[in-house]
């Protein structure tokens, strides 16, 4: 919400150390410091790949610093309504001080979806991200995180996926929040939190 609000999806961005130091293990583009990349690219590589250097990398383009960055999270979040919700970094990283509920995941949801490029973006099933390393153009093939937008999981009869955001770490467990419509096109919010393994999260969504 906040690149949408303050950044220029043409910028071209520098990728820095302190964007891809990270925690070992965390899902990530692949990118090395001095790559450029616009904003564009890494709006996509954070909202299909779920990558979290693209997410370090806008912080500190809109921010200025990651911490900096942080504090507008928090600020915005309590502007959405969110009573349940404190940011420690941009990407979602364990912190036992960044944590949310179902609740501010579904309002910041909402917002998002007031804007016409994250719609468009949420239900990509895949994106090619070209990116500029010393003299060479470089493409990386991101397959999006969501099992259902890539066939892996299949909705319930009469429902359809529109999109929306995965998270996973070892102490949340396996996290989605999606945008769904019935067959009569009512639209549908749903969130499962905690789920222990990927296979009992689409269990969860499709009972839900």
């Amino acid at each position: 919400l906040l690149a949408f609000q303050y950044g220029n999806m043409d910028d071209v961005v520098t990728i820095t150390q302190e964007n891809v130091t990270l925690e070992e293990g965390s899902q990530v583009i692949g990118f090395v410091p001095g790559d450029q990349v616009t904003m564009d690219q890494l709006v996509h590589g954070l909202l299909v790949y779920s990558g979290n250097d693209a997410a370090s990398a806008i912080a500190t383009h809109i921010g200025g610093s990651t911490e900096e960055f942080v504090s507008m999270m928090n600020s915005y979040a309590a502007k959405l309504g969110c009573t349940g919700t404190h940011f420690t970094n941009p990407h979602g990283l364990q912190d036992e001080n960044h944590y949310t509920t179902p609740y501010d995941i579904y309002l910041m949801l909402n917002e998002a979806l007031n804007y016409d490029y994250f719609v468009d973006v949420m239900q990509l099933s895949v994106y090619n991200l070209t990116l500029t390393r010393g003299s060479e153009e470089v493409q990386l093939h991101l397959d999006s995180t969501d099992h259902y937008l890539t066939g892996e999981e299949s909705a319930p009869p009469g429902v359809t996926v529109l999109g929306g955001k995965t998270g996973t770490t070892s102490k949340a467990g396996s996290c989605l929040a999606i945008l769904s419509q019935n067959e009569y096109g009512a639209p549908y919010v749903s969130i499962v939190l905690n789920a222990g393994t990927k296979a009992q999260l689409y269990e969860d969504m499709n009972q839900l």
